[in-house]
């Protein structure tokens, strides 16, 4: 009978290993299953008895061990793949099983089926599903390999995808909106930019002409503009080169271990913007330590699950020093305090489920509560944004307008009997 290695997290959420012997994989699983183990990694021990030789593996073994490149999926079969998977997880199935139906119909091309097939082959070689959706497919990033992480960890990774389906849901719903409303703004914006270089180019020379033809002068903004026109004419591809380098600097800076932090930072303190990251951040971070806390794991290792929730190196950092002073036993509510990431609000909250022993409830009500603020501040958001942009443009247009009519006007004035000469 073949014998597995094996690695599991027990009822504390402490990592066990060791070796059973088995008929096959799946016998394996159930005997870990049984003993009140989470298994992560089953893999048949090498040279045990019944392996199958190297030279006997047939050419869809090789294949499944060897997989072909990465699968792109777009934001709509990504959402579709995770809510599938919750679904089938929340009704009972176990992960491979889950995994095996969702591959549909031989030879279905379809992009989530083909990642499937792709996540299932790994699983059932011995990775773990936060491991296996990394290798799979890049589209998942690293916020669903944390919440996966996160969810194995703890039992609850149905919890944890059903919660990751909302966030994309939610996520494609807010960039549907964001990009319906940019619509009729963006065509104001081309319009107005046209208009600015019709009017520099073409229109104020022209009226320039016709206020010398009358031995008037430009009022003060008009000729700043004409010299702005002169500049841009005659040193238009220096000017693209220096966007182009000073573009690039900031992206590299952007990325740079040094300036990532920085612009992370600087992105939550954006107005409108800066809110709806924060609010998305609680509540990933609280819905993600309440169903690891629920789920019997320790504080200390559901807050290392937890803080790999957010992709912001910053907040990260931050979380990072909460664990450390939690280890070195400060309460939870008094180290978030410290982050200055969390409102009043929530650490009282947090506060009061320190002081009744019922922490889990509290951060899922916390949770409850960022998840209905970032509902509104992402309404909030779509609804500003087109305004804005009106009265920028409105401004802009007002602003040529009124320039326009008072060269005119001038211009009038000086052709008049007894006017300006």
């Amino acid at each position: 009978m073949p014998t597995f290695a094996y690695q599991a997290a027990d009822g504390t959420g402490q990592e066990v290993s060791g070796t059973l012997e088995a008929v096959d994989r799946g016998a394996a699983v159930k005997q870990l299953s049984s003993r009140g183990l989470q298994p992560f990694k089953v893999a048949e021990a090498k040279g045990a008895k019944g392996e199958v030789p190297a030279k006997a593996k047939t050419k869809t073994q090789a294949e499944s061990a060897s997989p072909p490149g990465p699968i792109k999926l777009s934001n709509q079969h990504l959402q579709i793949f995770t809510e599938e998977l919750a679904e089938l997880l929340e009704a009972g199935m176990r992960l491979e099983p889950a995994l095996k139906l969702m591959e549909g119909r031989p030879g279905d091309k379809t992009p989530h089926r083909r990642v499937a097939k792709r996540i299932g082959d790994l699983v059932r070689e011995g990775h773990p599903f936060s491991n296996a959706v990394k290798m799979a497919s890049p589209s998942f990033g690293e916020l669903f390999g944390s919440v996966a992480a996160a969810g194995e960890a703890g039992g609850a990774l149905a919890a944890g995808m059903k919660r990751q389906a909302i966030y994309i849901a939610k996520s494609r719903e807010m960039k549907g909106k964001v990009g319906a409303a940019l619509i009729y703004p963006a065509f104001l914006f081309l319009a107005g930019a046209g208009l600015v270089v019709l009017f520099i180019t073409y229109l104020l020379p022209k009226l320039t002409s016709l206020v010398e033809s009358t031995r008037g002068s430009l009022p003060p903004m008009a000729k700043g503009l004409l010299r702005v026109s002169d500049v841009l004419k005659q040193n238009w591809w220096l000017i693209l080169i220096l966007i182009a380098i000073a573009s690039l600097a900031a992206f590299m800076y952007a990325r740079s271990p040094k300036g990532k932090p920085v612009w992370h930072h600087w992105k939550l303190r954006l107005p409108f913007v800066g809110g709806v990251l924060r609010a998305s951040l609680h509540s990933q971070f609280l819905e993600t330590l309440a169903s690891l806390s629920s789920g019997g794991l320790p504080l200390l290792r559901g807050l290392e699950l937890a803080s790999k929730v957010t992709t912001n190196v910053y907040a990260q950092a931050q979380l990072t020093k909460t664990i450390d002073q939690v280890r070195d036993g400060a309460a939870l509510s008094r180290s978030l305090e410290r982050t200055n990431l969390f409102p009043t609000t929530l650490l009282e909250m947090v506060r009061l489920g320190e002081h009744t022993g019922d922490l889990p409830n509290a951060l899922r009500r916390a949770a409850d509560r960022c998840g209905r603020d970032l509902e509104k501040n992402l309404e909030k958001a779509a609804a500003l944004v087109q305004p804005m942009i009106i009265l920028v443009m409105a401004l802009i247009v007002g602003v040529m307008a009124y320039m326009i009519i008072s060269i005119v006007f001038d211009t009038i004035s000086q052709l008049r009997p007894g006017g300006r000469r």
